[in-house]
């Protein structure tokens, strides 16, 4: 089964929830991981741990729209739940938080000093084998996205309305924690000519290393628009 990619809905977020589902599907589908769903608008949850894909795509589906977006808090505790996780192992394995979102912050308690700061004290870094995306869509702020990440914390990306671009990200960000990549410059540098289609191949017939993975997912009012 082929990945979802520009598959279409009624709202932004059922495009995301399709994708995400089959990203799931396709990660599985050769090694077993550790992957959680959080989300956030107004307030934020952080996911519940699970080994089974098929509980990982129920709390997909059960996702919906309303509030504000405290986007900043929500990356905040799900990197701190991923690396507390990853320390309270016998066996670390790698983490991999994926954060989607249409729009600027405007609810959290943490400012974007707070998400880099976060970062660096807990060292939710690639050498640690901690590996942070974020893609942004419509409203989202390019230029803070670009801040949160800059420096080696993370990888971004910003369309207009492009979600299939974001999710190029995600697999780019996947095939680095696979190849056991510490730096973001050679993930770029690597992956970031690539199509799709290529990608996609990548991440179909690469082998796969046991991973835990967080897609934390804007459910802001917004979401529920159009894409």
């Amino acid at each position: 089964m082929g990945l979802l990619f520009g598959s279409s809905g009624p709202s932004k977020l059922s495009v995301v929830k399709d994708n995400s589902k089959e990203f799931v599907e396709e990660l599985h589908r050769k090694k077993s991981h550790i992957g959680a769903v959080s989300y956030f608008d107004s307030s934020y949850s952080v996911g519940t741990a699970r080994r089974n894909p098929a509980d990982v795509k129920s709390d997909i589906s059960s996702l919906s729209t309303g509030g504000k977006t405290a986007l900043n808090d929500s990356i905040i505790e799900s990197m701190k739940t991923l690396r507390h996780a990853q320390l309270s192992g016998k066996a670390p394995i790698p983490a991999l938080l994926l954060t989607f979102t249409d729009g600027k912050e405007n609810r959290s308690e943490h400012n974007l000093n707070d998400v880099r700061n976060t970062i660096d004290e807990i060292g939710f870094k690639p050498s640690n084998g901690c590996y942070f995306a974020i893609a942004g869509i419509g409203n989202a702020s390019q230029q803070d996205l670009k801040d949160m990440c800059s420096g080696g914390r993370g990888l971004y990306t910003h369309t207009k309305d492009d979600i299939n671009k974001a999710f190029a990200l995600f697999l780019e960000a996947t095939l680095a924690v696979v190849k056991g990549r510490e730096s973001y410059r050679e993930i770029r540098k690597n992956e970031q000519n690539l199509s799709l289609k290529q990608l996609e191949r990548k991440f179909t017939q690469v082998r796969i290393i046991p991973l835990q993975y967080m897609l934390n997912i804007d459910t802001s009012g917004s979401m529920s628009n159009s894409p």
